[in-house]
This record gives C-alpha cells, structure tokens and sequence, in this order.
C-alpha cells in the first residue's frame, strides 16, 4: 500500500496493515422492524437520514417522499421502529432531509431540500414542534431545483453554513447557494463573496471534506450532464478557489453522489462517484506534491474492482465486517450484467487497495434503488443500510448479521465549535494501525449517516489513542480506550484547549522521500525540530535558524518516520514521513 504523508498533532504508532478477512453478511429486515413503506410515484429518488432526531441515542430514520405524500418519521425503539404522526405539513417533494442543530441549541432541527419546491427549514422549538422559519431565517423563497444540500461550518466561527444547487439543465441563471449562518437564526447569501457559484454545472449533490487536511472544509460537486465535477479549495474562510483541474478531480461524468472516506488508511480523503453504465470513479487521493495548493487525486474505479458498471446513484463508506478498513455500498436502478439481476453492490475492502463483491446476503437486491444511508438499528456496533427505492418495490433495511469482532463507537458534541461537531475529524491509533473519520451532514446521494461514527477494530480490545480534531481547531485526545462501547466526547473535556497551528503553515516535499526531506516554513517559523521512528525512538534533534531546511533520514528498521517542529512559544505540529525503498 502507498503510504502518504498524514497531518497529526501527536506522536504514535502508525499503520498501513492487511486485516484478516471476516464473514459478511446483511438480512432484509424493513417490514420486521416495522417499517413497510413505498412510494406511489416514480421519482429521480427521494433522501434518507439515519439520524437520531429524538435525542434518545437511538438512530431514527426519516424519508423524504413524492409529491403529495408527507414526511415519514420512523423513532427507532430499541431495534424495532415505530411510524409517528407527521411533524411537519411538508407535502411538496422533499430531496435530501437534513437533522441539523443549526442554533446551538441542543435539539435537532429540520431541513428538507425541494425540486421544483421551496428549501424549507422548520426549528425545532423543543419537544419535536417544528415551526416553518424558511422565510424569517432570509432563505430563498422561490422554488429550487435541488436535490443535495450539505451543512458545515465553512468560517469556522462555531456555527452551521448551508450550501446546495439547483439541477436544472444548463440553465444559465442557476447556480449554487452558499449561506453564511448569521448566529442569530437568520442566513446570508455570501455565494458571490466566497465564490461559491459553480455556474455552468447540473449538480446533483455536493459535500463538505477536507481534501488537503488543512482543518477547513472544502467542497465537492457531483455534476451530472458530463459538465465537469467541481472541487472548491476553501481559502481559510475567506473564499473558495476552484483547484478541480490541477487537483485531477475535475471527471466529466452523468455523475451523481459524492461520498467520502480514507478507504486506504493513510489519512487522507478519498471520493467515489456514481454515474452511467460507462463507470462509477473512485479518486484516491495522493496527498501533497509540491505546496498545499497541488494535492492531486488519481482515478482507479476500475483497477480498484469499484467501477459498478451499472446506473450508480447513492453510495456510502462503512465498515461493514469491523475489520478496520472501509468497505462501499453501492445503489443503482438497472441490472448490472455481470450480477444477474442486481442492480446494487456492496464491495468489501481486501486491505490491499482493491474490492471485490463477497456474497453477503445482496442476492435480492433487484430494486430500483436511489439513495441509502448508514446506522446501527441495534447499537451492536456493526453498521446497517437503508435504502429507499422506487415502486413497486417497498424500501429496504438490510441489517448487518456480523459479530465477533470488536468495535468502537464515537459521539462528539462541540462547545467551540459547531454542536454537531459537523467537519470534526476523528483518528484513531490501535496496534499499528490507524483509522480516521470525518464528519458530515448530507453524504451520497441525498443521504444523512448516523450522528455515531463507528471504528472496527477486528480482535483488538482496546486502542491506543484516539484524538477529535475538531472545527475550532482544538483537540481532545484520549489514551487506552476499551473497545464495544459508545465514546461520548464533548469538546475540551479530555485536554486543555489549545490552538493548534494550521497546516496551510508549513510544507514538507518530497514525502515519500529518499535520504532527504526539505522543509519550508516561513510562517510557522519552527526553531527546532525532533525525529522519531514509528515506535517512538529519538532518531535525531536539532536546532534550526532558517526557515528552510533540510534534515536526513537516518538509518531505521522501518520507513515510517514521525518528524516534529517546535516554534518559539512551544507550539508543535507533526508530520509522517515515509521513505522510498
């Protein structure tokens, strides 16, 4: 496995390992559980969200529907689902349906994406009463043409901003929306101020990531007409700079969803993409070339064993045999010619950069699917799929029928930052082997995952440590964690806060590298810097008076080096650095 260089603030032992492969299997379950739901209408898809919208730490699950049907809301009720009275009139078509904690006040509220309808937000004013505030809080009030929408913090001053697009083909005057959350419970158009338009596209849906591992949320694109796929670099909250074509993600695809996850365990974001026959993509993401402005991404759908090959539409990361690598589910609406008559995949992840299609209970996945979405109905720590189809097939719950190997679930709640801790990412150090989460709100194909991120950690029954970056910039970290068992994590509780310095600081090249690595920074101006080995060993130290520099790579028993700069006040920052054989 090509290992790239992976930002972090501490020192531990770090991975790149080729887990044992474990038995998966999933079980239709929808009507057991108590949820038998079809829609009337045939539609280009309608959302999904996982979240638990009750606060009762169960993942609920809420449907977006067609036009004239209302809202469905099922409360999960330990493993079994009970279908409550609508909590909003909504009855134009909802796309994407978003639980968001957009006012910091500790209750979820409502928004719910229209095509050919209103962007409607409803707050939630306690108890699930949920008030229309759309025209108050300064959203449009003319019909959109949406179907992703996608929440983060793009400033990073603690509260949500909303970003979504209008599909309609190659209509001039359509363009995607950007608004900045004014912390008062109103939103302001700022989409010509950070150059967020993406004019010219038909996006389908978008997503927050950060692609460069800079701590501020960029933005992805799926475009769909073969206009090209957007990549908007966010310039510390100041803008965005369209770095799609010399970040080689700029793909012309019918694309439709973006989901996101570091697949290969190197710590850096990783984007799959569905689309036609003509094939899925994958862009695996190479990390930093030569500055922080040319992180590139290489296409490898088809060499990785993803190309699907079918009529892509919703597709998610998960874990699903909790064997520490990311595996990938894959919805489409047409039967793919090498798999009978499946028209979706799961693939599992062999640990080596490649996937296969295991047989894993999928062999009655024939349904017009469109969007899906990741939780865990049972809390047994092993992640489920819901999908929503077409008629006349009912939507699908496929639980996962796997046990025996451990796991790790994490629920952050920011205080600085957003309290949805949206954008906040996760890693984890366990045994040699590394793992790292990010945070979203909107994912795929107009899906919402569960709240919960959850880690597989195969037989290991503790890890090492885990530290939450979160969207302030601060860090929690915490040591010798026990597996099974749900982590709750509120920003500032495990360390003292404490800026960390930006990434955008400092550059490291070439890495992998040979016997030499150069460093430049100028505006982190390190005064000094140590060297270790991956288990911790002092390998050399020095003094610096320049700004740039350079420093050998001694002898080693590995080629995995963790070098660390220290600046005049004390502040460290961390890189890994590997080298060539």
């Amino acid at each position: 496995m090509h290992l790239k260089m992976m930002s972090m603030c501490i020192l531990s032992q770090l991975i790149g390992f080729i887990p044992t492969s474990a038995q998966i299997s999933f079980k239709e379950v929808a009507s057991e559980v108590g949820i038998d739901e079809q829609k009337m209408i045939w539609t280009i898809g309608n959302g999904v969200s996982f979240v638990d919208f009750t606060g009762d730490g169960l993942d609920d699950i809420t449907l977006g529907t067609e036009v004239g049907k209302q809202l469905a809301f099922f409360k999960n009720e330990g493993g079994y689902f009970s279908r409550l009275a609508p909590l909003v009139n909504h009855a134009e078509e909802a796309k994407q349906v978003l639980w968001v904690d957009y006012d910091n006040d500790g209750d979820k509220d409502l928004f719910v994406a229209g095509f050919q309808a209103l962007n409607r937000l409803y707050q939630n004013e306690g108890n699930l009463q949920l008030r229309d505030i759309t025209e108050s809080s300064g959203l449009p009030m003319e019909d959109q043409y949406t179907y992703g929408t996608v929440w983060a913090d793009y400033d990073r001053d603690g509260w949500l901003d909303l970003y979504f697009g209008n599909h309609k083909d190659l209509v001039a005057d359509k363009y995607n929306l950007l608004f900045r959350n004014n912390r008062d419970g109103t939103f302001s158009d700022v989409t010509d101020q950070m150059q967020a338009r993406d004019q010219g596209n038909v996006p389908f849906c978008s997503a927050f990531l950060d692609f460069n591992n800079d701590n501020w949320p960029d933005i992805y694109t799926a475009n769909d007409k073969l206009t090209r796929n957007t990549l908007l670099m966010n310039d510390q909250g100041q803008g965005f700079i369209d770095v799609s074509e010399q970040a080689n993600a700029d793909t012309r695809l019918n694309a439709m969803c973006v989901a996101v996850g570091d697949y290969d365990n190197d710590g850096w974001q990783d984007i799959y993409i569905s689309n036609t026959p003509s094939g899925n993509a994958l862009l695996r993401n190479l990390g930093y070339s030569e500055s922080i402005y040319q992180v590139k991404f290489e296409e490898i759908a088809f060499e990785s064993g993803v190309g699907f090959f079918g009529n892509g539409w919703g597709a998610n990361f998960l874990d699903a045999d909790n064997d520490g690598d990311l595996d990938l589910y894959a919805s489409g609406n047409i039967a793919i010619q090498e798999y009978g008559k499946r028209s979706s995949l799961f693939y599992e992840n062999a640990g080596n950069g490649t996937f296969s299609v295991p047989d894993a209970g999928f062999d009655a996945d024939t349904t017009f699917s469109f969007s899906n979405a990741i939780g865990d109905i049972n809390m047994d720590g092993y992640p489920d799929i819901f999908v929503q189809n077409n008629p006349p097939h009912t939507h699908q719950l496929w639980q996962n029928q796997g046990e025996g190997y451990n796991w790790l679930k994490v629920s952050l709640e920011g205080t600085l930052s957003n309290r949805d801790a949206i954008a906040a990412k996760i890693e984890i150090y366990a045994d040699d082997r590394y793992q790292m989460r990010f945070r979203h709100c909107g994912i795929g194909f107009m899906g919402q995952n569960s709240d919960t991120e959850i880690f597989g950690l195969e037989e290991l029954d503790r890890i090492d440590s885990l530290v939450v970056t979160w969207p302030s910039g601060f860090q929690d970290k915490l040591y010798a964690v026990a597996a099974n068992q749900l982590l709750q994590i509120k920003e500032g509780t495990t360390t003292a806060i404490t800026p960390q310095p930006s990434y955008q600081e400092i550059l490291f090249y070439p890495n992998p590298a040979s016997d030499m690595i150069f460093i430049s920074s100028p505006l982190f101006r390190a005064k000094a810097y140590q060297l270790f080995d991956i288990g911790g060993k002092l390998l050399a130290k020095g003094e610096l008076s320049s700004f740039d520099f350079s420093i050998s790579l001694p002898p080693s028993r590995t080629n995995l080096f963790f070098l660390i700069l220290l600046d005049e006040s004390g502040r460290k920052i961390g890189k890994k650095i590997l080298r060539t054989e």
